[in-house]
């Protein structure tokens, strides 16, 4: 590890600060890592599981909560050891930093390659243009399923870089073969589009043995496909469960995801890939004219947002995979400008780069916001610490927004996310309500705080630009004030919000109290 790895690490880590919580699309794996560390793997203790409640509309794999909880544990033990009365939700940051980093080692080993194959300064570039981007460091430490397989894409990615100069690219091919149809088997099966094009490629150059990549590739497929039968099959307490093999039939052959909304063919090229990408996009398509080495490596990666564009259902998670080594291809694009000696197209890389960088950090700071629930869930506690054997219900908005397993820390509470109610005295069981819908409550319930969150950015006039950037100066220079708001008074919008979550007690303990 050098100092661009803890550079990404610090980054990550700062991100997992700035937004400790989570949202719906990260909640199966999170509550499912919750739930083996909380409750372990026993017949009994799946009964308490998160997931048999909420199945969510297809299943997923219990492959990658596994190993994340097994790897997060030895650490859990030693932060429950060294601080005084932890709190749960300290493992949650403990998980998240835990996936973070092991991201950031496979982009590591990535960048070792791309040194091997195509010199320092480039793997450099890389590293600095890997920082700046918003999605690669933010995305990094989320429980995404997306996220778990871009540990094995991304060192198959780094098998196959390597590959190009190595004396034993049969051999480096093969691991690459071994890391993406495990990935495909047991994650996401759209890694298929990558590995078969490649592999076929690499045979027809003469890089790859037939007969070894017939064999890895059928060993890997059977090895992959046992495990995931016998892991989801124990965690789903069904008598064969595969659950990618379910998710590519529901998608695919059933064409059931444009249930979540349709976009047009182009949005991959016209809107996803500049927004992941920001100014490492011009540099990559530059660098195909100035290094003909990265037109194979770019070709693959516009194959697999090409066939993907078939879909009509589209979200940026779905090409994320692609980032890294379009990265690589600007990197190259950044460093042939450099060592040509244009000074003035160098700098307005730059100063791209930094613009980009805090445009990545704005992001951030925005995202911060959008968690409405998790901080919910997390006043409530601060502003009912004396309240004894609550009961407390989260709406299916508290629970989508942040309000996660991790973060129900108190033993004598019971925390329920029944959707089954259908009438305001349905909820007289509960103490309080965490709720979207305040006025539906009111009979029973009154409201003692307001969360709010996120609902759009407005941009500001310059005089107030001006003032907002003088106090931030004072902040930095005279500690004027620790207020978190001041601290992002730099940026050129305001974020508006408004009220997202009503927490409500009781009437009648109201009275009583």
């Amino acid at each position: 590890m050098d100092k661009y790895d803890i550079l990404l690490s610090c980054l990550v880590a700062m991100y997992i600060l700035l937004c400790p919580f989570t949202k719906v699309e990260e909640s199966f794996n999170l509550q499912a890592t919750h739930d083996i560390l909380e409750y372990g793997i026993s017949l009994e203790a799946l009964k308490k599981y998160d997931h048999f409640e909420f199945p969510g509309v297809v299943p997923r794999t219990f492959v990658g909560p596994l190993v994340l909880s097994g790897a997060s544990l030895p650490f859990i033990k030693f932060v429950n050891f060294i601080v005084p009365n932890p709190n749960k939700f300290i493992s949650q940051y403990v998980v998240r930093l835990i996936l973070g980093l092991f991201n950031i080692y496979t982009l590591s080993r990535l960048r070792s390659s791309i040194e091997i194959s195509f010199g320092r300064r480039i793997s450099i570039a890389f590293g600095i243009l890997s920082a700046c981007q918003f999605h690669t460091i933010f995305w990094a430490s989320r429980t995404l399923p997306n996220i778990d397989l871009l540990l094995p894409v991304i060192l198959a990615f780094s098998y196959w870089i390597s590959a190009v100069t190595s004396s034993e690219s049969n051999k480096k091919l093969l691991s690459m073969i071994r890391c993406m149809t495990f990935t495909m088997i047991v994650f996401r099966f759209e890694v298929a589009l990558l590995l078969v094009p490649i592999t076929l490629l690499e045979l027809w150059l003469g890089n790859l043995k037939l007969l070894d990549a017939l064999k890895t590739g059928i060993f890997t497929s059977l090895f992959s496909l046992g495990l995931s039968l016998s892991v989801d099959s124990y965690f789903w307490q069904e008598e064969r469960m595969w659950p990618e093999g379910y998710v590519f039939y529901f998608n695919i052959i059933l064409g059931k995801s444009i249930e979540w909304g349709v976009l047009p063919f182009h949005a991959y090229f016209s809107s996803f890939l500049p927004r992941l990408l920001l100014v490492s996009l011009p540099l990559s398509i530059f660098s195909a004219f100035t290094d003909k080495r990265t037109l194979k490596f770019l070709f693959f990666m516009l194959f697999y947002v090409t066939g993907f564009s078939f879909l009509g259902h589209k979200e940026w998670r779905f090409i994320v995979y692609v980032v890294p080594v379009f990265n690589m291809c600007a990197a190259v694009g950044w460093i042939w400008v450099e060592r040509k000696g244009l000074k003035l197209i160098n700098w307005i890389i730059v100063f791209l780069i930094i613009i980009s960088f805090l445009a990545s950090i704005s992001m951030v700071l925005v995202s911060s916001k959008n968690y409405p629930g998790g901080i919910a869930l997390q006043r409530l506690h601060n502003i009912q610490k004396d309240y004894n054997d609550a009961k407390i219900h989260l709406d299916a908005y508290t629970a989508m927004t942040g309000a996660s397993r991790f973060g129900q820390i108190r033993n004598d509470w019971i925390y329920s996310k029944n959707e089954s109610h259908s009438l305001p005295s349905d909820y007289i069981s509960y103490t309080h309500l965490l709720t979207k819908t305040p006025q539906y409550h009111e009979t029973y319930f009154k409201v003692i705080h307001i969360v709010d969150g996120y609902e759009r950015l407005k941009l500001k006039m310059p005089k107030e630009l001006i003032h907002d950037w003088l106090e931030f100066l004072r902040i930095v220079f005279l500690h004027y004030d620790e207020n978190v708001n001041l601290w992002i008074s730099w940026l050129p919008i305001h974020i508006i919000t408004e009220p997202k979550i009503w927490i409500m007690r009781r009437n009648s303990d109201l009275i009583e109290s």
